[in-house]
């Protein structure tokens, strides 16, 4: 991470900012941060490892509170420190586990009490993060204050009596601050893992026109610049078509939770196969939920491994991907990597390659040179290259 490249600043009207130090070339990378908490998400939990949040069929559950899964010795062993007492609670509610946002707030607890420092916090600390009380209804303000009494309740083996906590750790207000400043992280494929607290990174402001990109490396969250900044400079029609048939297929989508079974995979994709044909040329592809669809149905022949209906599904989001994801965008080098890999694997190595580089242009700006998504993306290209210069 390079610390004179951004630093905090008053945004006026928007409270602290991040800024740009200097000028900056598309594709620099801005800062390189460890979460001061992060947990994996309740509908991936057993199919990602705690520590390093990657993928895994094989992995060991540990043995007290058989919820929390590694890779194995090495990951357990550095996730300890998180894991030792959130393990006890865990134990203590089994077989319920709590949602994700109190089980994040009990590791930030347990940090707090810990009182250990933390890199992501060099630019705003956890103390420093706002909570924006003041715009957050009454019923928000409901919400909080009883996933504050689930948190007490989970961490009641561990602390039996909140009145003797310090000041600084009120449960209410650790649940604010959660709620406005944690970030999804997202895997390789951009798929959801887990919910993370990055401090500093809480003070980008949003923007349409972004001049910078969030990617993760396992838990890490990588900041790159995806278009020339200059110093001091801050960071389609989605629902076209017939109505109730967007309507019908938002509502579809939003049911979808992620399958863990190829049977649950298979339901899945009947019910995308089902939408999609019944509303051709009621919905355009570059309708929202129309896309969203589309990547369902995408994802679901990848796990059954119906690997030309796939490309099928993939080839008609790449449009539609180009609209919402215009310019340097991670979501869209994901995709068109995605699409990339279908081709290739269907033979048809001209168009793979075409693909593949248009993903390899994004992605060298959005993830750098060094992401394991990049060294991926390098070894098909350069396959397809192979066997076509043999042709």
């Amino acid at each position: 991470m390079e610390p004179e490249a951004l630093e905090r600043f008053l945004s006026p009207g928007r409270g602290s900012g991040l800024r740009s130090r200097r000028r900056l070339r598309p594709g620099e990378l801005l800062y390189r941060g460890q979460p001061f908490a992060y947990v994996v998400s309740k509908e991936q939990l057993g199919g990602v490892c705690e520590h390093c949040l990657r993928r895994n069929e094989h992995l060991h559950r540990c043995s007290q509170c058989k919820v929390a899964k590694y890779c194995g010795k090495s990951c357990q062993k550095e996730a300890w420190l998180d894991h030792k007492q959130e393990c006890r609670c865990l134990k203590s509610v089994e077989p319920n586990i709590p949602p994700d946002s109190v089980r994040l707030a009990g590791r930030i607890v347990f940090k707090l009490l810990r009182q250990s420092t933390c890199l992501s916090e060099r630019l705003y600390s956890f103390s420093d993060l706002q909570s924006n009380i003041e715009q957050l209804s009454e019923e928000m303000k409901d919400g909080l204050r009883h996933l504050a009494q689930t948190l007490q309740l989970y961490l009641k083996t561990e602390i039996q009596d909140v009145s003797h906590l310090p000041p600084a750790i009120d449960f209410f207000q650790i649940f604010t601050k959660v709620t406005c400043n944690c970030f999804t992280i997202s895997n390789g494929e951009m798929q959801d893992v887990g919910v993370g607290l990055y401090p500093s990174m809480s003070l980008l402001n949003h923007s349409c026109d972004p001049n910078c990109v969030i990617v993760f490396e396992g838990y890490q969250l990588l900041l790159h610049s995806v278009r020339e900044i200059q110093i001091g400079e801050e960071d389609a029609e989605k629902l076209a078509g017939e109505e109730h048939a967007w309507k019908e297929v938002k509502d579809a989508v939003n049911e979808v939770r992620y399958p863990k079974s190829k049977e649950e995979w298979e339901q899945v994709l009947a019910r995308c196969q089902n939408l999609l044909s019944s509303n051709t040329g009621r919905l355009p592809d570059t309708n929202i939920y129309q896309l969203k669809m589309l990547d369902c149905a995408m994802d679901a022949c990848i796990n059954l491994e119906s690997w030309e209906e796939a490309l099928y599904y993939g080839s008609r989001t790449l449009g539609p991907y180009r609209l919402y994801y215009p310019g340097f965008h991670p979501l869209r080098a994901v995709q068109l990597m995605r699409v990339g890999k279908l081709q290739y694997s269907q033979d048809m190595f001209p168009q793979a390659l075409e693909t593949l580089k248009e993903a390899y242009d994004i992605m060298k700006v959005t993830h750098g040179t060094d992401h394991s998504l990049m060294q991926v993306l390098m070894e098909i290209k350069e396959q397809c290259e192979a066997i076509m210069r043999t042709q």
